[in-house]
């Protein structure tokens, strides 16, 4: 796999943990709000995101016409947030279970450690093989 393509795979990861996170500090935000129906963003979409790169030709290296030109931003991965079934609702119709929102928020944050960790480690091995000065 090229070193570009994983930095872009977990650049997508993080910016999909990123948005997940955001949905899911809404429904916490929205805890009380009559009515509100908790959303959340389906993780088998970024997996099959995933499988389709990795199972796909590989992709053709970056190309500059001018050393002063840096490469544009991966293309943008497509988020769909989706109604979560609710296994509870309140009698005011708000269906927003606080601690099952804390532990997906935490389970995310958990997850975005570690691509970050992950994007650094790999940046280090990158720097080391190409014996770029820290």
């Amino acid at each position: 796999m090229q070193s570009n393509a994983v930095f872009a795979l977990l650049a997508a990861k993080q910016r999909w943990l990123g948005a997940r996170f955001n949905i899911l500090a809404q429904n916490v935000a929205n805890a009380d709000t009559p009515g509100y129906r908790p959303r959340d963003l389906d993780a088998a979409g970024f997996e099959r995101l995933l499988a389709r790169s990795l199972a796909g030709p590989a992709p053709e290296p970056l190309r500059r016409t001018d050393p002063a030109h840096l490469a544009g931003p991966p293309p943008r991965l497509p988020l769909g947030a989706r109604i979560v079934q609710a296994a509870e609702i309140a009698p005011d119709g708000n269906a927003v279970v606080l601690a099952e929102q804390v532990r997906k928020l935490a389970a995310t944050e958990r997850d975005y450690a570690l691509a970050t960790n992950l994007f650094r480690k790999f940046r280090t091995m990158f720097e080391t093989a190409v014996g770029s000065p820290r």
